[in-house]
């Protein structure tokens, strides 16, 4: 079943793929309910696209367009997949550290101006990687498809990866400078030329949903000052949820402007109306793999002999150049557009339940598989945060790797490339860091010896 295949079902069953869709993200609105800390938390996009996308497995069953047996393969995965993610307790929720006296001061291992070094590192690393990135390919949102821009095995690749990395970064540092630290007028003002310069490059990114990127980093932002520092920081949460606030408005603006664009590009009307058409298609599409794939046994055409481990690690495989370009797999959700409509450069996300239903036969290993997903990311994202000491830089760290769990719902491979991506380079921006700060110091102490 393509595209057109579903839409055309969908059309003769509308009413049943709404209620479907609406009924199972209020389902796990309800399930993620204790992790779910505000609607600026990036879990609430998470179980909001976890119910769209599951929905799709029920609706087709409901239609009996599918097999029972991957319809019983896809509820004990999703089952086990809870289960593991169910395994660490939730973050505390702002009400209790608001709560708090701050008991202990912060572990302030690394002082305002080693902040102040990685900030400059990283935000000109973030506009030279940029700017380069911008040279050689263009305007990512008027590409046929974003996610060719570091592709192709060249080595370009690694100004990506270090854009990802740096850019984050980056950014949570920015906010940190605007609302919690004090900068002095040329601060200031390199702070807002970097901020423009963000926004800028989020819009012509061609990502719909980027600005509530920096929404996200504002609310890991609160989290950690608000472990640091407790009560004490009340104003300014208040300032950054009322930015946050302007930022959802401003992501809904950006999303019909990125459609807008892209039917232009590729010659389509852009009215509101044809906008409304492309987003709707998009929301009944966050379940694309599985109706793409489980309908008429598609998935078992799909099957690869190069195995799971191959394809969850080969961007780091490929970068090392330990296996040739050539001889890594294809993208499972690239696989997925080439079987349908030949060389397409894009494809769905291979969800963790579809990836379990396409490499592993029994369901012992697929339960074993989600239960280790669910596991690893409720990890990074409760457990890790209580781990962090009370620091900004760990609260850095953080954020690199709990923003990125986003992917992890939606594509394994992806959050695997983000998580070894912050391994790297975080390591590099330190360094630099380290040695910076260490050079400046020096510097002073033999000035005034």
């Amino acid at each position: 079943m393509n595209y057109v295949d579903f839409f055309l079902l969908a059309a003769d069953n509308l009413y049943s793929l709404i209620l479907f869709s609406i009924g199972f993200s209020i389902l796990y609105l309800l399930i993620y309910k204790k992790y779910i800390l505000s609607v600026f938390d990036p879990m609430f996009l998470i179980a909001v696209a976890s119910g769209l996308a599951n929905a799709i497995v029920f609706y087709l069953f409901y239609l009996n367009a599918i097999k029972s047996h991957y319809f019983y393969s896809f509820v004990i995965t999703e089952l086990a997949f809870l289960t593991g993610f169910f395994v660490f307790k939730p973050i505390k929720r702002f009400k209790y550290f608001l709560n708090q006296e701050v008991s202990s001061k912060p572990n302030d291992i690394f002082e305002e101006n080693f902040l102040t070094i990685m900030f400059y590192w990283a935000s000109l690393i973030h506009v030279f990687s940029q700017v380069i990135t911008y040279i050689v390919v263009g305007l990512p949102i008027l590409l046929e498809s974003r996610l060719t821009t570091y592709a192709g095995g060249s080595g370009f690749g690694i100004i990506g990866r270090l854009l990802d990395v740096a850019s984050g970064i980056g950014i949570f540092l920015l906010f940190y400078r605007i609302f919690y630290s004090f900068n002095n007028s040329l601060g200031k003002i390199y702070n807002y030329l970097y901020l423009i310069f963000v926004v800028f490059a989020l819009v012509v990114s061609g990502n719909k949903t980027n600005l509530l990127f920096l929404i996200y980093y504002l609310f890991i932002l609160n989290l950690f000052m608000l472990k640091i520092k407790g009560k004490n920081i009340f104003t300014q949460i208040s300032k950054i949820q009322r930015v946050q606030k302007i930022l959802l408005f401003a992501s809904i603006a950006l999303i019909f402007l990125v459609i807008a664009v892209q039917l232009t590009t590729i010659g389509s009307d852009s009215d509101f109306s044809s906008s409304l058409l492309v987003l709707g298609k998009r929301i009944v599409s966050f379940g694309d793999i599985y109706y793409l794939t489980l309908p008429n046994d598609v998935i078992k055409q799909l099957k690869d002999n190069q195995g799971p481990f191959l394809q969850l690690f080969k961007d780091q495989l490929g970068m090392f150049r330990i296996i040739p370009y050539n001889d890594l797999p294809v993208d499972n959700g690239f696989a997925v557009s080439y079987y349908h409509y030949g060389d397409v450069p894009s494809g769905p996300n291979p969800r963790y339940n579809y990836f379990a239903l396409l490499y592993f036969d029994s369901y012992v290993a697929q339960i074993a598989y989600c239960f280790s997903i669910g596991f690893f990311l409720s990890f990074l994202r409760n457990k890790l945060f209580h781990l962090m000491p009370k620091n900004i830089i760990f609260g850095v760290v953080y954020a690199l790797f709990g923003i990125n769990i986003i992917y992890g719902f939606q594509d394994m491979p992806t959050m695997v490339l983000k998580c070894t991506s912050v391994i790297y380079f975080f390591s590099l921006i330190f360094g630099l860091t380290y040695i910076t700060a260490l050079f400046l110091k020096t510097n002073w102490i033999n000035k005034y010896q």
